[in-house]
């Protein structure tokens, strides 16, 4: 009886945390959705060390999500270039998670998606990529946000738990690079990444993560060739040595 009740009290300060938002006058609706980009982009440079741009991000309280248009998220490698460390940019972003708590300081995001994407994938040494440097950061905070580490983050205002468990594309280009030269860029309907955070070295993460993107490239040009399609560029010899190399070092 008191575990019910304790989630029956728990749905009532939902709705009631829900009702509050949806009656904020558009003004104030509008300092919600400014106070949560803020907290997106400081929360990425100071705990995944990269550079996130939002615009119009928008808060809908009746499904836990916040969208945005005209996203980009930018590592920081010193190896890479400014155009190699763009690894997403997209027309559209929705973030799913646990934000709408009024008075909550740490928000928590599981899924994301994104429309209207290029995935850009640049390895600069074997066994590192932008890709491996995002992995490792989101690692790092599933570590910090373990419940005995909570205690020491009250004090963060910005901090964002990043448990990332999909991160899904539609209508995404995905290029990959090996150390300055391209090796592919191919254009893709969807995409689905699942299980970013689950423990794993970041080896094994990328791993999982690289070899779905490999083969929606190598899916694409065998449907672009058959198809006489323009929009798959694809170096064999160079995919090849790249694939040999990576699966060797590990």
């Amino acid at each position: 009886m008191r575990l019910i009740n304790l989630k029956l009290l728990g749905m009532v300060y939902l709705s009631l945390a829900l009702t509050l938002i949806l009656a904020l006058p558009v003004s104030a609706q509008q300092s919600v959705s400014q106070r949560l980009a803020e907290q997106l982009q400081s929360s990425a440079a100071d705990q995944l060390n990269a550079d996130l741009w939002l615009a119009q991000l928008q808060v809908n309280a009746l499904t836990d999500e916040l969208s945005a248009d005209d996203v980009r998220l930018a590592t920081r490698v010193e190896a890479l270039s400014e155009p190699l460390n763009q690894l997403i940019i997209a027309d559209t972003i929705r973030m799913s998670g646990n934000w709408q708590v009024l008075g909550q300081r740490q928000v928590s995001i599981n899924e994301v998606s994104l429309s209207g994407a290029q995935l850009t994938v640049a390895y600069y040494a074997t066994g590192q990529s932008n890709l491996h440097t995002l992995i490792e950061q989101i690692q790092e905070q599933a570590v910090r946000f373990q419940p005995a580490s909570l205690a020491s983050l009250a004090s963060l205002d910005n901090a964002i738990d990043w448990q990332l468990q999909t991160l899904r594309f539609t209508d995404v280009t995905i290029n990959l690079f090996d150390r300055g030269e391209p090796i592919a860029s191919v254009h893709v309907p969807s995409l689905e990444l699942n299980e970013l955070n689950q423990g794993r070295s970041t080896e094994g993460q990328v791993d999982g993560l690289i070899f779905p993107i490999i083969e929606q490239l190598l899916r694409q040009w065998r449907q672009g060739q058959s198809s006489g399609a323009d929009n798959i560029q694809i170096d064999g010899p160079a995919l090849t040595r790249f694939l040999m190399r990576e699966a060797l070092a590990f």
